[in-house]
């Protein structure tokens, strides 16, 4: 080998080898770290300093998924998966740090750089956090807080009306449907049954959101709450009154139904009576008219039968009859101006001169 080949050999080692000790000597500071694997959404666990270490990311809060006294909130899983595509284990991150390490639970606070992204804000601006204070530590507040306002303005994850579980879609879906309750008179007993009924689902699902909503506590659903209070303060106020005019509403119809039933039942009991009024005027012109043609029958009959009587006198001979010859009984020739007494016969209608 040549001397100036082997000095240049020597020369490639030593860099190498110095450069692995700094490289070493860095990762072994605990402004860098190493990760091992994604715990939840905003908690990981990562080799500092040679040290296994669990770190909290600071001032962002996701969605529990792991704490076994809380529930699974909305977005939970979602949010550990989002952090997991983005720190993967063998990733190399960087670490900054506030004014305290370590929270009460012993798990070290800090913000995570990879390659320049800052993480703690590229969960909230995916809208799978929330930007949060812990006094004293507040130094990368605001720039997790103008994540969380690029997943506002984007309507993205947990303010996002297209996922079920989100408050605005909670919330927006059942004022939807409460918005839909018609308020108009109905005109007949159906559709008053039916616009009762709509009304009444509807306040019954608004009245379960509102319900199920009030029900969550800063214990059990931190980031729900936590939404509710500071990003949708109206929403249950706004959803309490739909829900209320919707029960108003539902009397109303109910109401109306009533009316309508009575006014139908009535409106048949008078058509029954009119149908009962013409059957009776029906049967008694048709009665009536029976009889006229029983007794126009009837007199027929006798016609005939008295002209079948006066045929048949006709064509029979009768027997002559004569009448007895009335004889005038004679009177008495009485002389012509006779002034003398007169003998009346018995009855006193005739008379004789006396003597």
């Amino acid at each position: 080998m040549k001397k100036s080949s082997a000095w240049i050999s020597i020369a490639l080692t030593g860099s190498l080898i110095t450069g692995g000790a700094v490289y070493a000597t860095t990762y072994k500071s605990d402004k860098h770290g190493v990760i091992t694997r994604v715990v939840d959404g905003d908690t990981v666990d990562m080799t500092i300093a040679g040290t296994q270490t669990r770190v909290r990311l600071l001032n962002i809060d996701t969605p529990e998924t792991v704490d076994p006294s809380k529930a699974v909130e909305c977005l939970g899983p979602e949010a550990s998966e989002h952090l997991e595509s983005l720190l993967q284990p063998g990733d190399k991150v960087e670490l900054q740090y506030d004014v305290e390490r370590e929270d009460r639970y012993g798990r070290t606070l800090a913000a995570v750089y990879k390659d320049d992204e800052f993480i703690n804000r590229s969960i909230a601006a995916a809208g799978l956090g929330i930007a949060v204070k812990y006094e004293p530590n507040t130094k990368f507040y605001h720039e997790v807080l103008a994540g969380q306002l690029e997943a506002e303005a984007q309507t993205s994850g947990l303010f996002s009306p297209e996922v079920s579980c989100a408050i605005p879609s909670q919330v927006g879906n059942a004022l939807t449907e409460l918005d839909q309750v018609p308020s108009e008179a109905a005109t007949t007993v159906e559709e008053a049954e039916s616009m009762a009924a709509d009304a009444a689902a509807a306040a019954a699902a608004g009245l379960l959101v509102s319900k199920s909503l009030k029900s969550l506590t800063p214990d059990t659903h931190p980031v729900t709450y936590a939404l509710l209070a500071k990003k949708f303060p109206n929403a249950l106020s706004k959803l309490d009154s739909s829900v209320q005019k919707a029960q108003d509403l539902e009397g109303q119809h109910s109401e109306r139904h009533r009316e309508l039933v009575k006014e139908e039942k009535e409106r048949k009991k008078k058509e029954a009576e009119a149908k009962a009024k013409r059957e009776a005027e029906k049967k008694a012109k048709r009665e009536a008219q029976e009889a006229a043609e029983r007794q126009a029958a009837q007199q027929a009959a006798e016609r005939r039968a008295a002209e079948r009587r006066a045929a048949e006198r006709r064509s029979t001979p009768q027997p002559r009859t004569t009448t007895p010859r009335r004889i005038e009984p004679k009177r008495p020739s009485v002389p012509k101006n006779y002034t003398g007494p007169r003998c009346y016969a018995p009855g006193g209608k005739t008379w004789k001169p006396c003597g």
